[in-house]
Order: C-alpha cells, then structure tokens, then sequence
C-alpha cells in the first residue's frame, strides 16, 4: 500500500492504525482495511477531535472512562509517567470500546479484546491492567457487581526472566564492545536500562557508582539514591571502551542516548541472534530482555547472603519486590543447602517401624 492521503492514517507491519497525541505521546488504534466496509464509519469514530465533548450512552465503557478520569483515584496518581501511561490507555479503551456497555461485559469479552493485542504481549498486558482497575472502579461505584477482567491472565512476555548462564555468555561472545558494556553494566548494577544509559563516569571513583534512580521506587513521589559497588568485571570492561561522552555508554555518534529504545532494539537483534531455548505462548521466541538483568544482579546478591534491605538499597528495589525477583533462586539455595542431608536419610522405614516390632 503506498502512503494514504488520510490525515493521521500510519501503516505498520501491513496493517492500517490512526495515530493520535495522547498525553504526549503517540497513540495507535487499530483499524479495518481501507476496502473493508466499516473502514469508514470507524475512521470517522476516532478522528473525531478530543475536544469536542459528545454525548455518550450511560452504562458505556466511554461514560464509565470519563467518569474515572474525574475520580480522585486517577487524579492522585503522582508519577507522571505512570500517570500517562494510564491516559494512554483510557483513551485506548474509550475510542475502540466506549460503545460497549458495562453491564453487558463478560469475561470471554474481555479475553477477546485483549488478544486484539497478541502480537504484542507487553501493550496487551499493560492494556489488561488497565481494563481491570477499571472495572474494579466500576465495581466500587456500582456500575456493575463483579469483575469480569478477575481470571484473566497475562501474555507470557519472558521479558523479566533471569538470563542463563549460556545465554549471557553467548551475548557476551558476539556483542559488539558497546552492548558488551551495556550488559555487564546492567547485570553488576542491577539498574534499569533508563539509569544505565543516564550513568557517568564522574558518578563513580572507581570503587562505587553512585546516583538517583530515574524510576519512582514504592510508594515515594520521586526516585531514590542507590550506591552501587563495581565489580572488577565492570570496571575492566569501562576501561576497554574510548571516553567519548560524559556518559558511560553513547551512541555510534559520540552522544548520550536519549531513551533507551536504541540499546532494547540492539537487545533483541542480539537475543536473535543467538537464538533462543524456549516460545512464548503467542508462539514467538523467548527473547530474554535488559530487565532481566536486573533480576541476574538480584539473585547474585542474594547467593553472597545480603539481606533483602542491602539488595534493595544496592539495586533500588523494595523489599518486597527483592523477594519476588530472588524468590526461586532462594529455595533453590535452601535445596542445595539441604541436600546432603536428606539425600543421605533412608526414604523407606525400616522394616517394624523404629523400635523393630
């Protein structure tokens, strides 16, 4: 299909999407194919201007959204990211199923409209935990009695999954020096990628790195200070790439990268690269991700014996969330621990029982 001449009309891996400004940001509603016969009717739906207030059914998923939105539930929401990443989302569900009543929405509906998403499982889910909340609104604000998102599983993303052994050390062979840093910064920090990018050599002096979090941690309205011991493997891998920038790592120009989608696009070249073990439920491969690394760096905290308040305050993490990240690897250490000892114990009673009767 050549460029359409249809204002905000986009094509991406061949299917058609309008595109709007949400909160900032680029949106994309799906849409037929422009010879199908509802192609025109929807076109017209979702370019209709946001400005404009039209009237909408009660008992509508769009009277429901625009009753939330006024809630003090969505207003108080102080991450601004978190806060447009919701307003991404409403407005999602409001321009493809505002006309969809509230009452007359049941849980196969729910996975339906979900799985418009399956090609790609984070915007699904993201999607998912968005209708949920919701929903959960509308049961507080009597809308409707029950739930009908509770039971409805996430996609399988495997995009926090912990790196194996062979996979890293296969990333590592065939990574170009840069991806080679930006890897093992991720796995000795335990960082996010949006604070490995942001990393600067005048942030460490060559035994801690030190810094404030991008991210909002827990409960807090902004991100927290984290410091951070350098292994001798980052160290030695920062002196093996050329001081360009300010910044740890840079872009092929010399420059700070300005978001992380540079080093993730590299990642999943990477990851296919190398190839991969496993397949998601969508059928895709399980290409591991850079914030699996920061589940490798939690657990490797954890097998040296920190508590979960150090691998917290090392990697910026709450407590809680150290658990779940180090959850596996803990009772895998408890088994080992314990091993030899049960594997030394007879499985079957002696014949008699313990006293020999």
């Amino acid at each position: 299909m050549g460029r359409s001449s249809l204002k905000n009309i986009c094509q991406k891996q061949g299917r058609i999407y309008f595109r709007r400004k949400v909160a900032g940001r680029d949106t994309y509603i799906r849409l037929p194919e422009l010879d199908d016969p509802d192609f025109a009717v929807e076109y017209q739906r979702v370019s209709s201007p946001e400005n404009k207030r039209r009237r909408v059914a009660a008992d509508t998923m769009a009277a429901l959204v625009i009753d939330y939105r006024k809630s003090s539930e969505y207003q108080l929401i102080k991450s601004p990211k978190t806060k447009r990443n919701k307003a991404r989302y409403l407005a999602m569900i409001e321009s493809e199923d505002g006309h969809r009543t509230v009452s007359g929405c049941k849980n196969p509906h729910v996975r339906k409209m979900r799985d418009r998403y399956l090609d790609k499982p984070g915007k699904a889910n993201n999607w998912l935990s968005t209708f949920r909340s919701l929903m959960k609104y509308a049961v507080e604000n009597s809308w409707r009695d029950d739930n009908p998102a509770i039971g409805i599983k996430p996609l399988d993303t495997g995009e926090h999954e912990p790196w194996p052994t062979e996979v890293l050390r296969a990333a590592l062979d065939v990574a170009s020096p840069m991806m080679r840093l930006a890897i093992i910064t991720g796995f000795c920090s335990g960082a996010r990628v949006g604070d490995v990018i942001r990393m600067q050599h005048s942030w460490h002096d060559g035994q801690m790195m030190q810094f404030v979090t991008a991210k909002v941690v827990g409960k807090k309205d902004k991100g927290v200070g984290v410091a951070v011991p350098m292994h001798p493997l980052w160290l030695a891998e920062i002196e093996k790439v050329p001081r360009r920038s300010l910044t740890v790592l840079y872009d092929r120009s010399g420059s700070p990268f300005s978001s992380p989608k540079a080093i993730q696009e590299r990642m999943r070249r990477l990851m296919a690269e190398i190839g991969s073990p496993t397949y998601l439920s969508n059928g895709k491969p399980k290409l591991y991700s850079f914030h699996g690394l920061r589940k490798n760096a939690a657990c490797y905290l954890a097998e040296l014996g920190l508590s979960d308040n150090q691998i917290g305050s090392i990697c910026g993490m709450t407590p809680p969330t150290v658990r779940h990240y180090t959850k596996r690897k803990r009772i895998l250490m408890v088994a080992e621990g314990v091993a030899s000892r049960v594997t030394r114990g007879d499985v079957l009673p002696l014949k008699g029982g313990r006293n020999g009767k």
